[in-house]
């Protein structure tokens, strides 16, 4: 049986993180070791992971001083022995066999990473989240480019360790979207990807948090900082032209279609709607012309046009009206 490494970030989630902890102890795969990284967490979780340690010989904890979920998940890959990698927030929680399915995937296709779907979680409903992939066929991402577009969370993935080193990236410190960053370039450095269609991930929502939280001006700028970097690194690849079309979308989708969404109907101040157009239009001046923006269904297709021509207050309604329909038919 291979050894699998379970890194875990820990930073104030007190009221989570024994859920976490236990759905990740009681897995039925058990050659795990689980790595506690405590990022300079001000309340009990310290405490809390060094009291796992001492109940669970599997379990090691490493206390630093604060420096973001990438680099406490950065540190644990240092210190990490196992044949596979798994990433697991402190705030989520997975399913019982999650680790035992996505290694059967591995082994049987040989693959440096396997995805699989996943819950979210909100306070009093949940829903799955899917990949547009084929299941259990393996991929690599010159015949299949769309693979880009897979969510770039590391939890909801297994990676083989060797090729994770083996793209020579790090996870930015004290930065958001801190995921988006890299996970293009562990995509490019894996031979082959295996989809799983079973959804085996808790991904919880919660206010405040990197996804949900409202500092707009650091969002805006660590988003577009982290854009700049990808397509950086592709030129220095010598693969942007290669991937123009997919770095095109991608660029589209996170740094225009769905924080412009957000910050209309969260009604943020106009100058960061301004900037996120700004940066699409300037990167990529031609974008409406984009093979995968062409095939919009009539509901993004009109979102886009209300972005492209600043008419919020359409979007606005159309979500109050919606949201009065689900009530009326008991959504």
């Amino acid at each position: 049986m291979e050894l699998v490494s379970v890194v875990v970030p820990v930073y104030k989630v007190e009221p989570y993180l024994e859920k976490c902890v236990e759905s990740i102890r009681t897995q039925t795969y058990p050659d795990l070791e689980i790595i506690l990284v405590d990022d300079g967490s001000p309340d009990r979780c310290g405490e809390m992971c060094d009291m796992y340690a001492k109940e669970d010989s599997r379990i090691r904890v490493i206390h630093q001083e604060n420096g973001g979920q990438g680099a406490a998940r950065n540190r644990g890959v240092e210190q990490a022995k196992g044949k596979y990698l798994v990433f697991v927030d402190s705030d989520d929680w997975i399913s019982a066999d999650m680790i035992e399915k996505a290694v059967d995937a591995a082994e049987r296709f040989q693959c440096d990473i396997v995805m699989f779907d996943y819950y979210f979680v909100e306070t009093d409903a949940s829903e799955i989240r899917e990949m547009d992939f084929p299941a259990d066929q393996v991929m690599h991402i010159t015949e299949n480019k769309e693979l880009l577009f897979a969510p770039p969370a590391p939890w909801a993935k297994l990676f083989r360790r060797e090729s994770w080193l083996k793209s020579g990236c790090q996870f930015p410190a004290h930065t958001y979207f801190e995921d988006l960053a890299v996970m293009p370039f562990f995509i490019l450095a894996a031979d082959r990807i295996v989809y799983m269609k079973d959804a085996l991930y808790y991904y919880r929502v919660r206010e405040n948090s990197t996804m949900t939280g409202k500092n707009y001006e650091k969002s805006c700028k660590d988003k577009l900082t982290v854009m700049d970097g990808i397509l950086a690194g592709f030129k220095k690849r010598s693969l942007y032209e290669m991937y123009r079309d997919e770095l095109e979308y991608l660029t589209f989708m996170n740094v225009y279609f769905e924080p412009s969404k957000t910050l209309v109907l969260e009604k943020a101040d106009k100058k960061w709607l301004k900037k996120y157009k700004e940066y699409i239009f300037r990167v990529f001046p031609d974008f409406m012309q984009n093979i995968y923006i062409s095939s919009f269904g009539k509901k993004d297709r009109l979102h886009l046009w209300i972005l492209n021509h600043d008419q919020y207050w359409l979007m606005r309604v159309l979500s109050r009206g919606r949201q009065m329909y689900d009530r009326i038919s008991g959504r």
